[in-house]
């Protein structure tokens, strides 16, 4: 691998181990911080806003699934299920749940790289054009 792909690769790592952290300790909404962070660095929007949605999935995933297997979360996804009118199929709101952290993710990053040219020096108007 080149080495601007590794660097990458290695922040897209760090991003989803600090938005992993922030959910763990109750910020549910860290995975968009963490996803505007992606945004900012990252040179290609390509690359960023899917990178920064799988930071969100990751990041609300993978303390689900923690929980599903320590205390077997099947009873409780299931009557919110059934509350939400969908019948006693706990599967979708763990879907509903994941995609919330899927999406917080791709709007931090989209935000981030929107937000990357107006606020660069380079797009600021350095007096080149003026």
């Amino acid at each position: 691998m080149e080495l601007a792909a590794v660097k990458a690769l290695a922040g897209v790592i760090l991003a989803a181990i600090v938005s992993i952290a922030g959910v763990l300790a109750g910020a549910w909404w860290a995975p968009f911080v963490a996803g505007l962070a992606v945004g900012f660095v990252q040179p290609r929007a390509r690359f960023a806003v899917p990178a920064g949605a799988i930071v969100g999935l990751i990041a609300w995933a993978l303390p689900l699934a923690a929980l599903q297997v320590q205390y077997g979360a099947g009873s409780a996804a299931s009557s919110l299920a059934a509350i939400m009118g969908f019948g006693h199929q706990g599967a979708i709101p763990i879907v509903l749940t994941c995609a919330v952290g899927l999406l917080l993710g791709l709007t931090g990053a989209w935000l981030g790289s929107a937000l990357r040219f107006p606020l660069s020096p380079q797009g600021r108007g350095s007096g080149s054009n003026q």
